[in-house]
């Protein structure tokens, strides 16, 4: 008799694959081969709607029958290694990557993941009022720079986020054609406010920037750093400008005694 295992082995290929059908279902008081393959025909339109969840801009894009056809690809070549229906399809970028298809579909996924990844972020409140004004009595290089955990940096071959907006569910998508994909080195914010995703896109010198924030270094050497490098930047705007509430507020600030 096969090992315990060995049947999971056997049931998992089954239902990923559809392999080893006979020796699962001939084994004695195992389901038989109609319910099986009804099993496997159900878990496969869970995953393929679960991509499809995480990834819509992109199954609007190519449409779902194409989309089908990658999503079926990615369960054979990624089966799923959790229960957890959110951690499935992390890896369809590469996927996509590994397939040579079309520089935007890999670049729009990446984007799409690192927005499903905020939608389960936790929140970034707003600082207050008190808290500001305590800032603004104490040593700039003892205060350090800290992304917020639903803020996210992406960098990208392609003007994605256009394709992005264009795509979204208030958008008609009719200029799509009309957009601009050339190869052009840039950078995304993407954050979270409100139960909403917003991208946008930075200037070389703000990126720059952002990534010197990501990298927790001290208000006394971002201001060093824009002075010296960007003199035209005026950075007070700017950071303020990274603290709209509409979309979210994107770095916080901690003293170090």
């Amino acid at each position: 008799m096969p090992r315990l295992h060995e049947l999971q082995r056997a049931f998992a290929s089954a239902i990923v694959e559809g392999k080893g059908l006979p020796s699962v279902t001939s084994l004695q008081g195992g389901p038989s081969w109609r319910s099986l393959a009804l099993y496997r025909r159900l878990i496969r339109h869970n995953y393929i709607q679960a991509l499809t969840i995480t990834y819509p801009v992109l199954h609007r894009l190519i449409g779902g029958h194409y989309f089908g056809v990658f999503a079926r690809g990615y369960l054979k070549r990624y089966p799923s290694t959790s229960g957890d229906l959110f951690a499935y399809g992390q890896h369809f970028p590469l996927f996509l990557r590994q397939l040579e298809s079309p520089r935007l579909l890999i670049e729009l996924a990446r984007l799409e993941w690192v927005c499903h990844e905020l939608h389960q972020a936790a929140d970034s409140p707003l600082p207050s009022q008190e808290w500001v004004k305590t800032l603004a009595t104490v040593d700039p290089s003892s205060v350090t720079f800290r992304l917020n955990p639903a803020v996210r940096l992406l960098r990208c071959a392609l003007p994605v986020h256009r394709v992005w907006h264009a795509l979204q569910p208030e958008a008609d998508g009719d200029g799509i054609d009309g957009l601009s994909q050339s190869s052009e080195e840039g950078g995304l914010l993407v954050t979270r406010a409100g139960g909403k995703i917003h991208v946008r896109s930075l200037s070389p010198k703000q990126w720059w920037l952002l990534q010197a924030v990501r990298d927790r270094k001290t208000v006394a050497e971002v201001e060093c750093m824009a002075s010296e490098f960007m003199p035209d930047l005026n950075l007070a705007q700017f950071l303020t400008g990274l603290s709209d509430p509409a979309t979210g507020p994107v770095f916080s600030l901690e003293v170090h005694t």
